[in-house]
């Protein structure tokens, strides 16, 4: 169980963090093609075009783990007003004071969360085929016939 002085401790640190990652969270703003000052894409070299997706692209994501943090800031600072902060969500094990240091919204133990991401990785289907399962008698022998040929010759996939 933690001091009220840890606790005031990694409140103070939440609230800081949370100031960062708002601020991040506004910073990372995805970007319109028109703030680049093109009206279209029409006259651009597709290079150009290139550069302007992916530098998109980099926003949205810096912008969605920005949020991804700031909900898991918000969840640990409410976790110190009911007085859970400190014990994994999963087991009811205090968590060490070591991780919430490196880790202040930590919500797991070490263990507790390598076996949630265990568990997470191993629900993830390995075979992502777009094959018709043989089962499937939907009577749409244009799909069985592509998957025949397909079981046949294979695909780039396979």
């Amino acid at each position: 169980m933690l001091s009220k002085e840890e606790l005031a401790y990694f409140e103070k640190r939440l609230v800081q963090l949370k100031e960062e990652t708002i601020q991040m969270a506004k910073a990372s703003q995805p970007l319109a093609f028109e703030d680049y000052g093109e009206l279209t894409s029409y006259d651009n070299h597709f290079a150009d075009s290139a550069t302007q997706l992916e530098e998109r692209e980099k926003q949205r994501v810096l912008h969605e783990t920005a949020n991804n943090l700031l909900e898991e800031v918000n969840e640990a600072l409410e976790r110190i007003k009911t007085g859970t902060y400190g014990i994994c969500v999963d087991t009811g094990e205090p968590i060490p004071f070591e991780r919430l240091k490196a880790l202040p919204y930590a919500k797991r133990t070490v263990k507790a969360q390598e076996e949630l991401e265990n568990k997470e990785a191993s629900s993830t289907p390995d075979d992502q085929s777009f094959a018709t399962p043989e089962e499937d008698v939907r009577g749409d022998r244009k799909i069985q016939t592509v998957d025949e040929l397909i079981s046949i010759h294979g695909n780039s996939s396979s």
